[in-house]
């Protein structure tokens, strides 16, 4: 399936997929009302409902909707990282103990 002009992805994507189960990957994915159009999924909770694949990446809030159909792409998409927000690191702050710094490389990207 492609782009059909009612969605936000310029790639093929999957079917549908009944909102009980959960993607395996976090990242970006369109779901369907009452969610969506698109949301970002974490490994663990959707984000906050989104217009658009790359408004979604932003999202920080958990979404009103646990349970809504979804589909996500069927080939790697150019919108940035759910984890790292396409930064390729994850800055943890600052050890308060040594003072050092907690930057790691982004396990998902």
């Amino acid at each position: 399936m492609t782009k059909n002009g009612d969605t936000g992805f310029a790639s093929k994507v999957t079917p549908w997929l009944d909102g009980g189960s959960m993607p395996v990957r976090p990242g970006v994915y369109e779901r369907r009302p009452p969610a969506g159009p698109f949301a970002c999924w974490d490994g663990s909770r959707w984000h906050a409902d989104a217009s658009g694949p790359a408004e979604a990446a932003r999202q920080t809030r958990a979404s009103r909707f646990d349970r809504a159909e979804w589909r996500g792409l069927a080939e790697p998409s150019v919108v940035p990282c759910a984890t790292c927000r396409g930064h390729g690191i994850i800055d943890r702050g600052v050890d308060v103990e040594s003072g050092a710094d907690l930057i790691d490389e982004c396990p998902d990207c």
